[in-house]
């Protein structure tokens, strides 16, 4: 078997386990809501604490709107795998 078709083999599988794994249900993703909160709540303290910090050294732009959304989006979309946990899905290479 070729490194590219094992490569495809295992993106499957791993789609497929992650597939059986996730929930279906709102009832059942309940039970990570407090986790992915809990999480949440970390990068945004994050992202506040960066903000105020260099608003705290006099910087203008960053009191400006456009920075914070800029500073809050950019958190988000570094920490988006960790924020939702064990409900995202498997790394593809």
């Amino acid at each position: 078997m070729g490194k590219k078709k094992r490569e495809e083999k295992l993106k499957k599988k791993a789609l497929k386990e992650w597939e059986e794994r996730r929930p279906k249900t709102f009832r059942e993703a309940l039970r990570y809501f407090p986790g992915i909160f809990f999480r949440t709540t970390l990068v945004v303290m994050a992202a506040t604490l960066l903000i105020l910090l260099t608003a705290s050294l006099g910087l203008t732009w960053a009191q400006s709107m456009w920075f914070q959304i800029l500073v809050y989006l950019g958190f988000y979309l570094l920490f988006q795998r960790f924020i939702m946990g064990p409900l995202a899905p498997p790394r593809l290479k």
